[in-house]
């Protein structure tokens, strides 16, 4: 049987952890995020056997990645977001699949009451919906009081070392635990950049990196312990990554089963938020939310937040397609009729997936209305950019090439013999025509 460390460096491997990282890349709101994606797709065979013989030889690097101080809606805190190079990405999502093939690790990816950032047999278990549902049992099973909560900064706090000693005893393998470490440790090549936001990016000992793929098993790792205890009797603890709610028969014992839980976290040296945005404490008959779900006599909507995201996503992305339309000169390809309709078509997508699972369709049917209302207003500003356009014009904004304006490589023709003569005594000419390792004879 092959060892950890063979089974990663096989291309199968990293091939499906490329495939992993090339969806999410092009999902990501970030332009560069997705020109990255898109650069390495052009010889992703090559830069995937590189990948393959440098880690054969023992020669594969980590390199430093990218610190993002990402600002917190209406707060001086940051989220630190690490964006690592993508074959460190691809080799950080080939170990986390590996991992999760060990019997051992694999049991704190099926548990039960953890859900969100790791893959589990059903897809679907480890989604928000499943999550949901969970919530939803313990409520049908008789829970009355919820209260709920986040885990402050918690991929920051998560102790290296502690996860490392699990691994290492799950997997008994020194040489795939070494490089496990390695695909851990964050190295930033900005860290001067970030100036006094860099203290809150995981480059020592205590933090893993959010952006790793291997983030939220980490997470899982270290807390199953407390699912499992926060699960052990009458109550209902459900975890969707750093955040969760405490389902109980009566207020008395949630708020009983939520200090033990805090006794629990402190020991990891974890707190809760203090934010009251992300905490709840009440009677679910009352109605509540969790994970940017309002669950309320019996409807399940996405709450007013999610809602105004995703419209003020498409809008942007329409104002981007307006501002473009009033520029004069060419237009940017990004910005054309095709392509908004493209982006919005996505968003809408996505987003209507994600939440598939919520019974309030007139809440749909609103919403449809407003992207309507945008559409309209983009389709308004094409339709004047396109009257005062000349015919070159109206295609580069439909987003149709222009063929004449396409790369060209054109053939020469040659017109006589005596044209064909005249050419072949030219010596660049005479030397393109010989045959290949063919020399010249005077």
């Amino acid at each position: 049987m092959k060892s950890l460390l063979e089974q990663v460096r096989e291309i199968d491997t990293l091939g499906r952890a490329w495939r992993v990282i090339c969806e999410n890349g092009r999902s990501s709101h970030s332009i560069d995020t997705k020109r990255e994606i898109e650069e390495f797709a052009q010889s992703a065979e090559r830069r995937l056997t590189k990948i393959q013989r440098q880690l054969n030889r023992g020669a594969f690097r980590f390199r430093p990645a990218i610190g993002v101080a990402v600002p917190k809606k209406g707060k001086s805190s940051i989220r630190p977001l690490v964006i690592a190079p993508i074959e460190s990405r691809i080799v950080q999502r080939a170990i986390h699949d590996v991992l999760l093939n060990v019997p051992a690790i694999r049991r704190y990816a099926e548990n039960p009451y953890s859900f969100g950032g790791v893959r589990k047999r059903d897809r679907t278990v480890a989604s928000v919906k499943a999550a949901i549902q969970a919530v939803l049992e313990a409520i049908r099973g008789g829970a009355t009081y919820a209260i709920r909560s986040d885990i402050s900064a918690f991929f920051t706090k998560i102790p290296k070392s502690t996860v490392t000693s699990i691994v290492s005893s799950a997997t008994n393998e020194p040489e795939f635990v070494e490089l496990f470490s390695q695909a851990i440790t964050v190295e930033l090549e900005n860290l001067a950049s970030l100036r006094e936001r860099a203290a809150d990016f995981p480059i020592h000992e205590i933090g893993v990196a959010q952006g790793n793929s291997l983030s939220p098993l980490l997470g899982n790792l270290l807390l199953y312990d407390f699912d499992q205890k926060m699960n052990a009797d009458s109550c209902r603890c459900i975890r969707y990554v750093d955040d969760f709610i405490v389902l109980a028969p009566s207020r008395r014992v949630a708020r009983e089963q939520f200090s033990y839980g805090l006794k629990l976290l402190s020991q990891h040296g974890l707190e809760v938020s203090s934010d009251r945005e992300k905490s709840f404490r009440g009677d679910t008959a009352q109605g509540f939310g969790f994970l940017g779900i309002e669950l309320h006599n019996g409807a399940i909507r996405p709450n007013k937040e999610s809602r105004k995201r995703v419209l003020d996503r498409i809008s942007a992305v329409i104002e981007d397609g307006i501002q473009a339309h009033r520029k004069s000169g060419k237009i940017d390809r990004r910005c054309s009729l095709i392509r908004i309709l493209y982006e919005v078509s996505g968003i809408v997508a996505g987003w209507g997936h994600h939440y598939s699972f919520c019974n309030e369709k007139h809440i749909f049917y609103q919403l449809d209305c407003e992207v309507d209302q945008l559409l309209r207003r983009y389709l308004g500003s094409y339709a004047d950019a396109r009257q005062q356009s000349d015919s070159r014009s109206r295609r580069r904004l439909l987003g149709v090439p222009l063929l004449e304006e396409l790369i060209s490589h054109p053939s020469v023709w040659v017109n006589s013999k005596s044209e064909m003569s005249a050419k072949i005594a030219s010596p660049s000419v005479a030397v393109a025509m010989q045959p290949q390792g063919a020399a010249l004879t005077e």
